[in-house]
């Protein structure tokens, strides 16, 4: 009897680092199947504690057992939504793209079982619903960076977001230290619900963060692409296209300053819930 490790819900632990691409565009399959595969290669494989080729190799040999299914314990794992995650299963899941992928990275306790709420993990997921926009999320556990999160990568984290947003033409989207779940903190603050919150994404932004993309309708209700760009009270205000502006608060994800989210939030005031 084959054992089902399919986790039941997103492995987030209370304090991650939180990547998101909202859209509500018709997006090219192909592209968007090379983009979602450089995600894994450049955001989650550099978390892994081992090669990939060694994550697979090692959860392929693994002869489980009632108390420690999952793998050897102390160790990590890579999950697929679709399946069993081998090299030939992503390409194949990447070639298929279905509605909804996701790939985690799980770390497992002293019975080998995934350690949901005080472990360390990662994850990229892409989820298509018609009745909502297409969400393409990246988090991944602040403990996986070690003690500050170097300049390269939140470099490596800033460029994938861009390419995204401009591939998914995005409505809007974000990077930030979260520590309160698929809410936002300001979803949570105000009292506005996911559903609720995804329905009037287009019109209007989730919050305040570290880096915060602007969609068109937002940008424009926000005075327009030059007004947002002399006026926003940020470290730099990128010029995406299509009227797109990526906001980056502060130069370093790990400093944000409480009065820096405030000062940003009172611009975004005509865009927030």
């Amino acid at each position: 009897m084959s054992t089902d490790l399919t986790l039941p819900r997103p492995v987030s632990p209370p304090h991650v680092v939180r990547l998101e691409l909202d859209t509500f565009s018709v997006v090219d399959r192909p592209a968007l199947a090379t983009w979602f595969g450089a995600l894994f290669t450049e955001l989650l494989e550099p978390l892994c504690p081992a090669s990939v080729t060694e994550l697979v190799s090692v959860a392929r040999d693994y002869r489980p057992s009632d108390t420690t299914p999952w793998g050897p314990p102390g160790y990590a794992r890579l999950l697929l939504s679709s399946g069993e995650f081998t090299l030939p299963s992503w390409e194949a899941a990447l070639t298929e793209l279905p509605s909804f992928l996701r790939v985690q990275l799980v770390q497992l306790d002293f019975q080998g079982l995934p350690l949901v709420d005080d472990g360390w993990c990662a994850e990229i997921l892409l989820k298509d619903d018609p009745a909502f926009p297409h969400q393409i999320v990246v988090t991944a556990a602040r403990s996986l960076f070690g003690g500050w999160i170097s300049h390269a990568v939140q470099q490596d984290w800033l460029s994938m977001f861009r390419s995204g947003a401009s591939l998914v033409r995005a409505s809007g989207g974000w990077i930030t230290l979260d520590r309160v779940g698929v809410r936002t903190a300001h979803e949570v603050a105000v009292g506005v619900g996911l559903d609720e919150s995804l329905f009037m994404a287009a019109e209007l932004a989730r919050g305040p963060h570290w880096a915060t993309l602007l969609g068109p309708r937002q940008v424009a209700a926000l005075g327009g692409v030059q007004q947002v760009c002399s006026t926003a009270p940020c470290f730099s205000v990128t010029d995406l296209g299509g009227g797109r502006l990526l906001l980056q608060l502060t130069e370093h994800l790990d400093e944000v300053p409480a009065e820096a989210v405030d000062a940003l939030a009172k611009f975004l005031q005509p865009v927030l819930h």
